[in-house]
């Protein structure tokens, strides 16, 4: 090529050759204008030996700025005879030399701008693709929070939602258990009512029996007085013998079981069905006999006896009889008394040896 050729006479006209000489390299930082060619005139060397000391692709591309290692000779002994050339065809080559690095100056040039331009493109496609990403990511998170915000619009309503049903719920159940309080109260209120007219028509039904006893009785009062009479005497005697000696308790328990005899005979005429079942436990005479026993240990067979609230032959609490303290209806009430508590006179008797009171 005729670049090479050129390149070639501007070596020859200004390479020094070094022969076996030992050398020492300057670095040197390129400036405008430089040509590899000047920096080896400069520093008495040649372009082959800056192109092997740096490693040069193309001696006629240098840069701006960058550092050339300048080999130097220190010993001039040898050197290369410069060949015989026309001056005025050393003129042409250099001026060949020049053109070309001019033409390689502007073509520096230019691709330093065509690599600004580019670099521009290049940022501003990637300012364009970094504004874009921000939209996008503004987007996104446009995105997000409109779909956090309905989530929580979501939750919330769900929270509202669960709280109104729990709301129901505890009301339901409040009126639940107001409706079963009330119904618990009626219900409580109707069993003492139930209670209370069963108390009222037992009672009603106890003053009926009073006032048919004292009616059957009204016949037989006197008998019954002298009876009685009668009765407090043996009592007082079988008292006084109960108090002397076991005999006479004896005697005395006898005498009380054949007054009983006598009082269920009578009583059977006076009170028909209501006495019925105690003249049939009457006519066994281990009752009679157990019945009378008690009697004796009680009162020795004095329905008028008295010891503090205990009344009678049978010593019944007063609230047992009812105020009604006749003969007939202690026997009457002791009867249900032993029956309702002993089942009958025999057990009676057992549980008052056994505990002095029955």
């Amino acid at each position: 090529m005729k670049l090479n050729k050129v390149l070639v006479s501007a070596a020859a006209l200004s390479g020094i050759a070094a022969a076996g000489t030992a050398a020492n390299a300057d670095t040197v930082s390129v400036k405008a204008g430089d040509t590899v060619s000047e920096l080896a005139q400069k520093f008495n060397t040649t372009v082959e030996a800056i192109q092997k000391a740096n490693n040069l692709q193309n001696v006629n591309f240098i840069t701006v700025g960058e550092q050339l290692n300048i080999p130097t000779n220190d010993n001039a002994e040898q050197q290369v005879q410069q060949p015989q050339a026309n001056a005025a065809q050393v003129q042409q080559e250099q001026a060949a030399i020049a053109q070309q690095q001019a033409a390689q100056r502007q073509a520096q040039l230019a691709a330093q701008q065509k690599a600004a331009q580019a670099q521009a493109a290049l940022q501003a496609q990637l300012a364009a693709q970094a504004a874009a990403a921000q939209k996008q990511a503004e987007e996104q998170a446009a995105q997000q929070a409109a779909a956090q915000k309905a989530q929580q619009e979501a939750a919330a309503a769900q929270a509202a939602k669960e709280q109104q049903e729990k709301a129901e719920q505890a009301a339901q159940a409040q009126a639940a258990a107001q409706k079963q309080a009330e119904e618990q109260a009626a219900a409580k209120k109707a069993q003492e009512e139930a209670q209370q007219q069963a108390a009222a028509a037992q009672a009603a039904k106890e003053q009926q029996e009073k006032a048919a006893q004292q009616a059957q009785q009204a016949a037989a009062q006197k008998q019954a007085e002298e009876a009685a009479a009668q009765k407090a005497q043996e009592a007082k005697e079988a008292a006084a013998a109960q108090a002397a000696a076991n005999a006479k308790a004896k005697a005395a328990q006898q005498r009380a079981a054949q007054q009983v005899a006598q009082q269920n005979t009578q009583q059977q005429a006076a009170n028909n069905n209501n006495q019925q079942s105690n003249n049939n436990n009457n006519s066994n005479s281990s009752e009679a006999a157990a019945k009378a026993w008690i009697v004796a240990h009680e009162s020795g067979g004095n329905y008028s006896a008295r010891n503090g609230q205990y009344i009678g032959a049978y010593q019944l609490s007063a609230s047992y009889l009812h105020g009604d303290y006749s003969q007939a209806n202690q026997d009457r009430v002791a009867n249900q008394y032993v029956a309702s508590r002993y089942g009958n006179w025999v057990n009676a008797q057992k549980h008052w040896e056994q505990c002095g009171w029955y």
